[in-house]
């Protein structure tokens, strides 16, 4: 019976370990005052040489709070902490991972494009490295 209890409690922790790593390589879920990136278009690649399709991300973010045609946004990803020592999720942290230039502007909506992904030798270990729908959004000054 100890054997089997020793057993299915690392089975426990690896699965709340596993849970927890999973949570921590997405975005999380915003909150109702969050501004998130919620959709990402990317143009068809017609595979010409000279051609690289543009991607745009669409924000929560426009005119009500601010934003302008032109306008730098920063994106943030929050991922969720674990403490190996006392097997418990931590807290969450936030850091930048790119920036974004603005070029159409609706009341509570805009469209952005990239500006610069910011290098894994100033980030966090993040995956995938690419702005994802649910990243967080904040305006420059």
């Amino acid at each position: 019976m100890k054997r089997l209890l020793r057993t299915t409690g690392w089975i426990a922790m690896t699965a709340l370990l596993m849970s927890g790593m999973a949570w921590s390589f997405g975005a999380q879920p915003a909150k109702a005052d969050d501004f998130i990136v919620y959709s990402i278009y990317k143009g068809l690649d017609l595979g010409n040489a000279d051609e690289t399709p543009e991607k745009d991300f669409y924000v929560n973010l426009g005119s009500a709070q601010g934003i302008k045609t032109g306008s730098s946004i920063e994106v943030l990803r929050r991922t969720a902490t674990y403490d190996l020592t006392n097997q418990k999720l931590y807290k969450e942290i936030s850091f930048p991972i790119a920036t974004l230039k603005v070029i159409h502007v609706e009341r509570n909506a805009a469209v952005a494009r990239m500006v610069k992904m910011y290098s894994a030798d100033t980030t966090p270990v993040m995956t995938p490295r690419a702005v994802m729908v649910g990243d967080f959004v904040r305006p420059l000054n």
